[in-house]
């Protein structure tokens, strides 16, 4: 935290003295989020700075996706589905480790079973992924548990 507003022109200023410290010879562009004031400050730093370009940050966009498709009833109902899977072979020792043996046994490759947190985008494809990597073991296990 800091005592200063985060204005377009302190973000401005902040960023044009690093800019100065390192050498603007070294700085090709400039990468943040899509806040307005950041969107501002790198135009600015553009003016000033013509060879060095304002880009945004593809994982910020991708996180503002996913978070909407996570509000999806479906989408809800899937991972809701799929951690009761993860939960139930985290909590059960003996069925988690027969799972694992099946996936040793079987070759599987990319580890086991991974959790859902809503804070970590990219745990909702990692969760549904080691479900379908780990399915033909799942079924093969839940056969005789």
């Amino acid at each position: 935290m800091s005592a200063h507003t985060h204005t377009a022109e302190f973000i401005f200023e902040t960023i044009s003295n690093i800019i100065e410290e390192i050498g603007k010879e070294k700085i090709s562009s400039i990468v943040s989020d899509n806040a307005a004031t950041m969107v501002a400050a790198k135009r600015k730093i553009n003016e000033k700075y013509g060879h060095i370009i304002p880009v945004r940050c593809i994982t910020h966009h991708i996180n503002l996706i996913t978070t909407d498709i996570m509000k999806h009833e479906h989408s809800k109902k899937t991972i809701a589905n799929c951690m009761k899977i993860v939960n139930y072979f985290k909590k059960s020792y003996q069925n988690g480790a027969i799972l694992l043996q099946e996936l040793n046994e079987n070759l599987v490759v990319g580890g086991g079973l991974k959790g859902y947190t809503k804070t970590r985008w990219t745990t909702a494809f990692d969760c549904l992924a080691s479900i379908k990597r780990c399915e033909n073991s799942l079924h093969n296990v839940c056969s005789f548990i």
